[in-house]
């Protein structure tokens, strides 16, 4: 609503719109008939005794003078100025001798009534606090209005004073020659024109305004005074539509969703308004005169409850963070505040919520239940007690009993309310959306958390309070009482909660959203419908650059006010470079009689500069760093160590400036840190270091200037890595930024969200995700097991040369830096690691560096020295000789012999009880039903070693057959988003057999480099049929050295239209074969996620992949892919005994059924598999219903297992008996392996007998 404000100080009358009251007391202040001031008049009144020196063109008309100065205040010296402690911040000074208000910085007067036009005017960067000005003018005497001065004086303190000339014929004093030529042909008619004008010094109280205040006297320039006031449009609220009753639940259970068949809510809440449903539950007004401030006495109670936590017993808070030490123990982490004092604000609602309800509810209400009597009690005392506006600690205690007596009581359903607990029908009807529809279940999962953390806290009360009264002898034994109502599986309103937590989280994180993205270029993937709105990542490049722009641009000439500086890491660089330049200095503040007066709007106004410089850096780390950090977190980091906080959010690590992107909800929850690094691009980078070292200490002096009481300022200022001015970024600042630059470039707004699910698509597409580097510390390899410890040990404890970052060891580190990398190219921004000036690192220089980041991208991420070095070359050298050969050659043979023995008999022994299943499936359904079964049994992975890249012989093997042409490998060359297929019967596939046994045996001869060589059995001949029709799957047992392999090899040189698999489930087994197929000149090629973006070539038909690998998406979307180009037309799995007897420590072996994402022949190698492991083989692997079984004798007549039991002191000089015995029957090529079991048995050995370690 607009109001017309009249001020007689500022002339005609002003509009002014939503004017706070305590604005308009001032603005509207009318002068009593004693004031200077009274009605409007036409004419200018000039006060009695004196003389108006001035023609009627110079005075204002529209306006009464002021009162005159008297004599005895002309013969004052002036006196020294008074600062007010709130005057002093909006640069406003008293005078003493007058009592006038004058500004410092514009040094001119001041009405009062005029103080806030003049700061929002002149200085509009300053807040004007009405209230507090007020105050101030009252304690000070400061006059409402201003003197008039006309003949000379001494200067009057906090005016400027001016070059003027004086008119020698009377007292007039003006600063220009020619306004002194028409005073005197006016004033002075018959008097001779002057030649000279007698110079001096002049003040006048402001620029223009009423009477003479405009006017010099002998003896400061001045912004015309107005109040300016936004226009405000109003809004017309729509009237609300008529709010739809809850739909009755349908008879059809297909339509209801899972989550409401299993709480029953829609049933129970059918038939009501959902209207009256959602004000049952609502929230008072401050003001309610049944419920005043319950949300405020609510926060209030949980504030003393929380105050509790220093003083409870550790013990005591980790049995209340034990939903259910039944069955998973005591907790070692107890209950704990939230990091952020904001959080508990959130949490209390449903609480609030829950009384609300308790206090409405009523017979006449919907769902009124039966409450006990001391329910009741409590319910009518908390009433009265708001009601009455009670002292907070006895609104508590009722808070606290309501409490108590809803959560102690065990709650039946009744007709009337079939939902029976208080809580739960609250629950209930926090679900319930206007609609009439429900939330789904990820949106109920928070509100549930929020209950269970203030029962927990309410809880901590009442142990305490037990202990208090003599209830309890301790805090355990109040514990052992309450813990039923606290703990699961009991009957209490905490179980019903933690059972509706569960089922909801299970729904959740097996319920896939639906897309909200659509890819319209299905070829480059360059461009999206995100919600039907057009994304080109053209035009997100174009943004980064424009922002790139304008960030260059804020820092030269709003930061650095155009001075040509870098850093020499001196943190005042940058202030003395500002006092150094005159021009700058009087820019920021102006010397007063020799001391310097700080312009405090300037110094506010490059804050505000300041922080949209970081508004952009924290934009661009959002969005150009990788993948988008969590935000809330993002804008928190620190760039200092802190006495609580050693670990800071910003390094190098080479050289990378790498932010540390903390989850402090993570953190929260398990209680310990996770630090995911994020490579900077090199623009960002470097403004973010010359930030740092010369424009952060300048801002942390200004700040300390223009705000010298606010201490969480300075603390901003000095440890935050973003600063916001007056407050922390948050996410929500984020947001703003991205939606500000995002909409001239996309014409959608980006927000933190969105940005999302938009870069997640884009960097599936262009391979620069880090998904895979977490995972690697889910696998193990074949170090970390002979080490004794999981790789997730290994990374975290062993071999670090710096402290671990998210889990992963330092070789892991460059892979994150890299993911950061990739994108940045991708956008077209010279990624970081280059370590370059900013003005050399613009996107136009893209090109220029494109090659060393081309360079950067494609080095071996997980290698410690370059490759490209002389010494780098040696390492890859020394490890596939040195490693492959002597290691693999030496002790793999009996190695092998070993692993076998032992792994029959523990196959023997875990299967001797089983009743042998029938060895052929009745249906594929079976397979199905059997995946529970299979996937019971926990198991770990043996990861590839990550330094095997996919490579290929440098002579491949040539046979003297006629051979099918080669696929045209220019067919279809574009990445495609593969729908990974079911699993399909092998006996859908057409007959593609190939080769016949003559070609294979002919094959093999070559290889073999014998002319004469022959089937090793017949049952390998056979299994060698089965291969080549590729009609059935087949289990393959063949005692060791019986020729498996060739399975594998064989069919991946004669169909040349054709790839084959071949999965290893141990690391050294793939070496082994590496090595074979080298020696043999087969070629091969080695999947790996991190060379040629983890796609396979069409190039090589034999694939080996580790067991872990092949059940991951990226391996089966490349599979999917070469599928496309050529044929994949069987997969082998080597030592397929070992999903079975695995269980205890690969995980990654379980669930093999997986394996088959396409149509293809499974073959399962094996050589010390028992007969009565066929059928859970069978089951484990999902192999179809007639898979074909080709068995020889697995019994191993050569082997003996000898147990002897010989004392501990004579374990040594046994084993070196032993030793010797069968030394004198080996030849040279034989090896023996003796397992010790701790590493100091192990080193007297050697050191006793030799034997190397």
């Amino acid at each position: 609503m607009e109001q017309t404000i009249v001020s007689p100080l500022l002339g005609p009358a002003m509009p002014f719109q939503d004017v706070p009251d305590q604005d308009l007391q001032i603005l509207e202040y009318r002068p009593s008939t004693s004031s200077s001031f009274g009605t409007l008049k036409s004419k200018t009144e000039v006060p009695s005794g004196l003389q108006l020196k001035a023609s009627n063109a110079q005075a204002n008309d529209e306006n009464r003078q002021a009162p005159a100065y008297s004599a005895s205040e002309a013969n004052r010296d002036a006196s020294e100025s008074i600062h007010s402690k709130h005057l002093k911040t909006l640069n406003l000074m008293i005078n003493e001798e007058l009592r006038i208000l004058c500004c410092e910085i514009c040094q001119v007067a001041i009405p009062p009534e005029t103080a806030k036009a003049h700061i929002t005017n002149s200085h509009p960067n300053i807040k004007f606090d009405a209230v507090k000005f007020s105050k101030a003018r009252e304690a000070e005497g400061i006059r409402s209005d201003l003197p008039v001065i006309l003949d000379p004086r001494p200067q009057v303190k906090g005016l400027a004073v001016h070059d003027a000339i004086s008119c020698g014929q009377c007292n007039k004093v003006l600063v220009s020659k020619k306004y002194m030529h028409e005073h005197h042909s006016q004033a002075h008619k018959g008097i001779r024109m002057p030649q000279e004008w007698r110079a001096c010094k002049a003040q006048r109280f402001r620029r223009g305004g009423p009477g003479t205040h405009q006017m010099y006297w002998e003896v400061q320039n001045h912004v015309e005074t107005g109040v300016h006031a936004n226009r405000l449009i109003g809004a017309i609220l729509k009237e609300m539509e008529e709010v739809l009753r809850v739909v009755e639940a349908p008879e059809d259970k297909r339509m209801v969703s899972p989550w409401l068949l299993t709480t029953g809510w829609h049933e129970h809440l059918a038939g009501q308004k959902t209207e009256d449903l959602m004000d049952l539950i609502a929230i008072p007004k401050k003001n309610d005169p049944e419920m005043p401030l319950l949300k405020e006495r609510v926060e209030s109670y949980y504030e003393s409850v929380l105050a509790l936590l220093s003083t409870t017993d550790e013990l005591t808070l980790q049995r209340l963070n034990s939903p259910d030490p039944t069955k998973e123990g005591i907790s070692n982490k107890p209950f704990h505040k939230h990091q952020n004092k904001e959080t508990m604000q959130k949490y209390i609602l449903p609480i609030v919520f829950l009384l609300a309800m308790l206090m409405r509810s009523e017979p006449s209400m919907p769902f009124y239940f039966s409450k006990t009597q001391e329910m009741h009690d409590t319910t009518e005392a908390l009433s009265m007690s708001l009601e009455e506006g009670l002292e907070e600690e006895t609104v508590s205690s009722c808070i606290h009993a309501l409490l108590m007596s809803t959560w102690t009581t065990k709650w039946k359903q009744t007709d009337k309310n079939p939902i029976g607990d208080p809580t739960e029908l609250c629950l209930a009807l926090l679900t319930i959306q206007r609609d009439g529809s429900f939330k789904e279940p990820k949106e109920v999962t928070g509100i549930i958390a929020k209950d269970e953390y203030c029962m927990r806290a309410s809880f901590i009360k009442e142990i305490r309070d037990q202990v208090e009264d003599g209830i309890a002898a301790d805090e355990n034994a109040a514990c052992n009482i309450l813990e039923p109502w606290f703990t699961e599986k009991t009957n209490s309103t905490f179980s019903r909660l933690r059972s509706l937590q569960h089922r909801a989280s299970s729904i959740a994180f097996s319920t896939r959203s639906l897309p909200r993205i659509w890819w319209t270029d299905m070829v480059h993937w360059r461009t999206m419908l995100y919600k039907g709105n057009r994304i080109d990542l053209d035009d997100v490049c174009r943004m980064f650059a424009k922002t790139e722009e304008k960030l260059v641009e804020i820092w030269e000439n709003m930061v650095l006010k155009n001075i040509k500086i870098r850093i020499d890491y001196e943190r005042d660089r940058l202030l003395e470079a500002f006092f150094n330049d005159e021009k700058i200095l009087q820019h920021f503040a102006v010397v007063r009689e020799g001391e310097l007066l700080w312009n405090r709007g300037k110094l506010i106004e490059w804050l505000q500069n300041y922080t949209e410089l970081h508004s952009l850096i924290l934009l661009r780390c959002e969005m150009l760093s990788g993948s988008p950090g969590c935000g809330t977190e993002l804008t928190a980091m620190m760039y200092r160590n802190t006495s609580t906080r050693t670990t800071r959010n910003l390094v190098i690590l080479g050289k990378h400036i790498t932010m540390l992107c903390t989850y402090s909800k993570t953190s929260t929850l398990t209680g310990q840190d996770k630090l995911i690094p994020h490579s900077l691009d090199a623009v960002t980078s470097d403004i973010l270091i010359q930030d740092l070292a010369l424009a952060r200490p300048f801002a942390e002096f200004a700040a300390h200037i223009c705000f010298p009481d606010d201490k969480a300022m300075k603390d901003r200022y000095r440890n935050q890595l973003f600063v916001n001015f007056k407050k922390s970024f948050d996410s929500t600042h984020l947001s703003a930024v991205m939606t500000r630059y995002s909409i001239p470039h996309l014409s959608y707004g980006l927000t933190i969200n969105s940005w999302r699910h938009i870069h997640t698509a884009w960097k599936r597409k262009f391979k620069c995700s880090m998904e895979d580097l977490l995972e690697e510390d889910a696998e193990d390899d074949v170090d970390a097991l002979q080490a004794g410890h999981s790789r997730h040990t290994e990374n975290r404890v062993y071999g670090l040369s710096m402290q671990a970052i998210a889990g992963a060891a330092e070789d892991v580190l460059p892979l994150f830096l890299n993911a950061s990398t990739t994108w940045q190219t991708t956008c077209k921004t010279v990624p970081g690691g280059q370590l370059l000036p900013y003005h050399e690192a613009r996107s136009i220089d893209f090109a220029k560096v494109q090659q060393i980041s081309d360079e950067n991208k494609r080095a071996p991420a997980n290698s410690a020295v370059q490759m490209g070095s002389p010494s780098a070359t040696h390492l890859e050298a020394c490890s596939i000789d040195d490693i492959a050969k002597k290691v693999v050659d030496q002790l793999t043979p009996v190695l092998t012999s070993v692993i076998q023995a032992a792994v029959q008999e523990a196959v023997v022994r875990q299967f001797k009880s089983a009743v042998l299943r029938p060895i052929y499936m009745e249906s594929h359904q079976k397979m199905e039903d059997s995946k529970q079964t299979t996937s019971s049994h926990p198991a770990h992975a043996i990861s590839e070693d990550k330094h095997q890249e996919m490579q290929t012989s440098g002579h491949p093997l040539v046979l003297d057959m006629a051979l099918q042409p080669a696929c045209d490998e220019s067919k279809d060359q574009h990445r495609e988003e593969m729908q990974i297929s079911e699993r399909t019967p092998i006996s859908d596939l057409p007959d593609t057999r190939s080769f016949t046994e003559t070609e294979a045996l002919q094959a093999m001869r070559k290889l073999l480099h014998n002319e004469s060589a022959s089937w090793k059995s017949e049952q390998q001949k056979e299994a060698m049929r089965v291969v080549s029709e590729r009609k059935k799957d087949a289990i393959v047992v063949l005692r060791t050295g019986g020729g498996k392999s060739m399975l594998a090899i064989i069919p991946s040189l004669l169909e040349k239209n054709s790839a084959t698999v071949l999965v290893l489930p141990l690391n050294s087994l793939l070496m082994d074969f590496q090595r074979r197929l080298t020696s043999m000149g087969v070629p091969f090629q080695t999947y790996d996620r991190n060379v040629n973006n983890g796609d396979l070539n069409i190039r090589d038909n034999l694939i080996l992949v580790t067991a872990d690998k092949a059940r991951s998406a990226r391996f089966r979307e490349a599979l999917a892919i070469l599928n496309k180009k050529k044929s994949v037309g069987r997969m082998v799995f080597d030592e397929s005994h070992l999903p079975l007897i695995a269980n205890d420590y690969r995980d990654a072996l379980e669930d093999v059924y997986d394996l088959r994402s396409i149509p293809m022949q499974i073959i399962c190698l094996s050589a010390t598999l028992p007969p009565s492991c066929i059928a859970d083989l069978i089951l484990s692997f999902g192999l179809v219903q007639d898979t074909v079984v080709i068995r020889e004798c697995t019994n191993r007549e050569e082997i003996e297992y000898i147990l002897e039991k010989p004392s501990f002191s004579e374990i040594l000089i046994r084993a070196f008996s032993i030793v010797e015995e069968e030394m004198g029957s080996w030849q040279d090529k034989d090896r023996g392996l003796v397992f010790v079991p701790t590493l100091g048995l192990g080193e007297r050995l050697m050191k006793e007998n030799g034997w190397p370690l």
